[in-house]
């Protein structure tokens, strides 16, 4: 009777462990929820070169072309973000965007403004809302209802005036 006890509690303790590894191992499974988001950045611009130093140019912009399902942006929606103003920080034009276009005043008496440049807090507000927007029309498409596995495209485009940085969902491709 006490051989039949002690393999009954035995049992129990197998069991026990058994469901504790197996709930642990779903959990980790669950949290590693997998996606995949490509990311293609081009760069241009000009810049002079007068008197042995060099001059940003008249423009230069940034363009992110990413690409996924929509799930996978879903899922990867904060760390694009994170990944995308960190990268565009790293720019070395970053400084010279302004606020808004420059238009030539033929007036004599209008001032420039003494600072006409952007702070990075300013552009990573313009840059994430424009981004959130690109988002938030993938997640909730209107007028389409794009299949699971279609792929989709946002493309932003950063120059050097803020109010003209946007991004937009320029295609629907399927894979």
């Amino acid at each position: 009777m006490r051989i039949k006890l002690n393999l009954a509690i035995l049992t129990q303790i197998i069991l026990v462990l058994g469901g504790l590894v197996f709930c642990t191992s779903m959990s980790q499974a669950m949290a590693q929820s997998n996606y995949t988001i490509k990311v293609a950045k081009t760069t241009e611009g000009d810049f002079t070169i007068t008197d042995g130093a060099s001059y940003i140019g008249t423009y230069f912009d940034t363009t992110y072309s990413m690409t996924g399902t929509v799930n996978d942006f879903i899922k990867a929606k904060d760390e694009l973000i994170t990944s995308i103003l960190d990268d565009f920080g790293k720019s070395s034009t970053i400084g010279y965007i302004k606020m808004n276009s420059t238009t030539t005043q033929t007036d004599a008496n209008v001032t420039e403004i003494a600072n006409p440049f952007v702070s990075k807090e300013q552009i990573d507000e313009k840059i994430k809302s424009v981004l959130a927007y690109a988002l938030d029309k993938i997640e909730n498409p209107v007028g389409i209802m794009p299949d699971i596995g279609d792929s989709r495209e946002i493309r932003c485009v950063f120059g050097n005036v803020l109010n003209d940085f946007w991004c937009d969902i320029p295609t629907f491709m399927s894979r």
